[in-house]
């Protein structure tokens, strides 16, 4: 395999990881796959600066929902130490309290980094939601 193989490799198992966690409603391995100054911009919301804030904000939505979270990369790019990748990011919620499940359908950018360790690790992120009739699959 090339770098950018095991790069790009690396990078989805990252992925994978995460989605995994995200089921398994485990914050710690969530926490684990963050950088610590990691930030991410969610849609119509504040930023979440550093690994704590995020993985309380996970943990508080863990907390209240059982997540059901896909990533469907659109593009992966690997530059050195730096990759990103782009897509739609799915989200199945079932409240805990029994109320209705939703689905929340949004585009995401995610930045990660290769630290001095060799591990790959999310750094940023951002995600935009997406137009009504996208969101269901009419566009």
């Amino acid at each position: 395999m090339t770098d950018e193989t095991t790069d790009r490799t690396a990078v989805a198992a990252v992925r994978a990881t995460w989605t995994a966690a995200v089921a398994a409603g485990d914050v710690t391995r969530l926490a684990d796959l963050l950088e610590e100054d990691y930030e991410v911009w969610a849609h119509g919301a504040a930023p979440l600066r550093g690994r704590d804030a995020a993985t309380a904000a996970m943990g508080a939505a863990l907390a209240s929902y059982a997540i059901e979270q896909t990533f469907e990369p659109e593009e992966t790019v690997v530059a050195g130490a730096w990759a990103f990748e782009r897509g739609l990011d799915r989200m199945h919620l079932t409240p805990r309290d029994g109320g209705p499940p939703r689905e929340l359908v949004q585009r995401a950018l995610l930045i990660l980094h290769r630290g001095a360790d060799g591990r790959w690790r999310y750094a940023r992120g951002m995600t935009n939601g997406l137009p009504a009739l996208a969101a269901r699959g009419d566009e």
